[in-house]
This record gives C-alpha cells, sequence and structure tokens, in this order.
C-alpha cells in the first residue's frame, strides 16, 4: 500500500508491506509547482529504494490542500494504475464526526484519531504537532468530539519575524534557563516554554471537560521539541498519521 499525507508545509509518503511501514519520505507542499515536481520525486525516490509499482495495490490520500489533492491523484491513476481511495471524514463509517459541521474536519485528524482508537480502544486526545497544534478527541464510542487548534510553533515564529525587524531567527532549542538573556534565548525559551504551557493546560482542561481519564497521544514534526512534557503522553509516533491511512485503506478493501 502506498498513502499520502499531504500537509500545508510537506507531503509524507508511505509505504507499506502488509501492517509495517518499510519507507517513507518527504516532500515540500509546494502549491506553484505542477504535477511533474512531485512525480518526479516519488518515482525516483521508488526507484532507488527498489519498490516495485506492480507490488503497489492500495492507495490512500489524505490532504488538506485542496489544489494538491488531483495531482496525486493523477500520479496514482497515471504511474500506478490504482484508483486511490481519498480520505473524507463526513463519507466514513469507521468513526463518528461529531462536530457541527462535519466536512470541515481535517481528514489528517480524522486519521489521526482513528489510528489512535485502534491501539486504545479508548477515550483519547491527540495532539499533533504540525503546522498547526492541534488536539483531537475522539470517545471510547468511537466519536470524535471535536477539535482544539492553534498556530504551530514555527508557524508562531514565522509570524513573530514577520511583524518584527530586530528579532533573529533561532533554531526550537530549550535554552538553560526561562529567563532569556539575550535575543534568541528569549524567543527560544518563550515558545518552548510557551508551547510546553500551552499543551499542559489545554489538555488538562480537555480533560477536565470530558470527566473521565483519556489516553494523551503525541504525533508531527515537532513532537520531539518538547522533552520536559514527555511524561503527558502515553505514546509519541512520529507516523500516526500514515498508520491511520493505512487502517483507513485496509478497512476500504
Amino acid at each position: 500500500m502506498i498513502v499520502f499525507d499531504v500537509g500545508n508545509t510537506d507531503t509524507v509518503v508511505g509505504f507499506f508491506d502488509g501492517e509495517v511501514l518499510v519507507n517513507k519520505f518527504r516532500i515540500k507542499s509546494l502549491k506553484s509547482e505542477n504535477s511533474i515536481f512531485f512525480e518526479y520525486r516519488i518515482l525516483n525516490f521508488m526507484l532507488e529504494n527498489n519498490i516495485e509499482k506492480s507490488k503497489l495495490k492500495v492507495a490512500v490520500i489524505s490532504s488538506v490542500v485542496p489544489i494538491l489533492t488531483p495531482f496525486f491523484v493523477n500520479f496514482c491513476e497515471k504511474f500506478l494504475n490504482i484508483r486511490p481511495k481519498v480520505v473524507f471524514p463526513a463519507k466514513s463509517n469507521l468513526l463518528k464526526v461529531s462536530i457541527d459541521m462535519p466536512e470541515e474536519l481535517g481528514s489528517d485528524l480524522f486519521v489521526n484519531a482513528l489510528a489512535a482508537y485502534h491501539i486504545f480502544k479508548t477515550d483519547c486526545v491527540v495532539v499533533d504537532f504540525g503546522t498547526a497544534l492541534t488536539f483531537t478527541i475522539v470517545s471510547e464510542q468511537k466519536n470524535i468530539e471535536g477539535v482544539v487548534i492553534l498556530p504551530g510553533m514555527k508557524t508562531a515564529i514565522k509570524s513573530l519575524f514577520s511583524q518584527t525587524s530586530l528579532l533573529p531567527e533561532v533554531k526550537l532549542e530549550k535554552p538553560v534557563s526561562i529567563i532569556g538573556k539575550n535575543s534568541m534565548h528569549s524567543i527560544q525559551s518563550g515558545i518552548i516554554n510557551g508551547y510546553e504551557s500551552m499543551v499542559l493546560g489545554i489538555v488538562s482542561k480537555i480533560k477536565a471537560e470530558v470527566g473521565k481519564p483519556m489516553k494523551v497521544i503525541g504525533t508531527g514534526g515537532l513532537s520531539s521539541v518538547l522533552t520536559d512534557i514527555g511524561y503527558l503522553f502515553d505514546l509519541v509516533d512520529i507516523d500516526l498519521t500514515i498508520k491511520g491511512l493505512y487502517l483507513f485503506g485496509k478497512h476500504q478493501i
């Protein structure tokens, strides 16, 4: 199976042999590029890693970038001779989407919840550290109850730089002290400590509102940055989204 997680910053392509994720790679989700940009990179990766087209029988696409979705649909049909399964949360019976407008739920959040529920089969909150920082709540009854969304860490930093002239660009590393002694450390402290506090606070509020124990799962490219709150998570899996795509595809066969 081949799966595509088309996000606002990156697209992750995963290759499964049975239930095992055997290979993956990232491409920038460049909206200004044409289909050839993506086709060349995917085919080249497959060639370099000896991934045979004939062994790929199922393709699944989650996309939160509508302008790019046709590129990956066409890739599957043109090069793999597969009609891909595109994730539409409102139309799936794998989880019920119990929000006001189910069609608004991002397909990435849906497959995150699907993977989390598959692992724990109880009430969960999935914290996804991506372009946006999202908290997706799924109940023991297989209902997605709702989502909390705020800007991701890199998004917040970019916003800060775009509105200021003198602040330097910084790496997402935690400084020794909470009190910054220079501009770089001040920003690092504010972002890292601030997001740690936000994640702790929001998860605490979600648990209080739900009123019963919940499993907490972390995922996303920046899930490893907030090291001091590792105790909050029952599981951290950077590949949760593409594993959820595999589960979606498996149930649609």
